[in-house]
């Protein structure tokens, strides 16, 4: 049986287009910020993981353009989990995976000596703090097709890059880009379902 998992923090960035990003220090106990020998048998090893990135975890953001297209930013560090990153990105806002854009070569900073033997993936360790600034970035993008279709949040559905309402009516995450942003940045929690 798994654990549920707790709420995580994310946020909506001051922007002109919808700009989200994760903060996942609220979210894990004190205990966990730390991994020690005995935590093992508490966390499982993508929390480990996860608790390992967040010193970085703030710098993880996923920007929605008014084209339609998803682009994001990890940290430096994490350049092997840009293909990873782009593809929960895609499932998780129900975007093709042509309409997300991983940042170019000379963007991303390569250490200049490869990764320890052993070491883990960057790509484990950035799998949460995606997933959480994806999933602030849907809920914006649904409460501003909400707003616009005058339709519930809940008769809404998001696939293929748009949202469309029980009565056929769609909007693009381009057109909704825009309205979805935030003049000041607001702190937004939510829930992941574990996987």
């Amino acid at each position: 049986m798994t654990a549920p998992l707790p709420p995580f923090l994310g946020y909506v960035l001051a922007a002109p287009v919808l700009v989200a990003a994760a903060e996942l220090t609220a979210a894990y106990p004190a205990a966990a910020r730390t991994p020690s020998p005995g935590v093992a048998g508490m966390l499982g090893l993508g929390q480990i993981m996860t608790a390992a990135a967040l010193p970085g975890a703030a710098l993880i953001s996923v920007e929605v353009g008014p084209d339609g297209t998803v682009s994001f930013t990890l940290p430096p560090d994490r350049y092997d989990g840009d293909t990873s990153a782009a593809e929960l990105i895609a499932d998780g806002l129900s975007v093709p995976r042509r309409r997300v854009r991983v940042p170019p070569a000379g963007a991303r900073v390569r250490p200049a000596v490869g990764r320890a033997r052993g070491a883990p993936h960057p790509a484990v360790g950035t799998r949460t703090p995606v997933r959480v600034a994806v999933a602030v970035a849907r809920r914006r993008l649904l409460e501003a097709a909400s707003a616009a279709l005058a339709t519930p949040v809940a008769g809404l559905r998001l696939a293929a890059g748009a949202v469309t309402d029980r009565a056929g009516r769609r909007l693009d995450i381009g057109a909704l880009a825009v309205t979805a942003a935030s003049t000041s940045t607001i702190a937004v929690t939510v829930d992941l379902t574990s996987r």
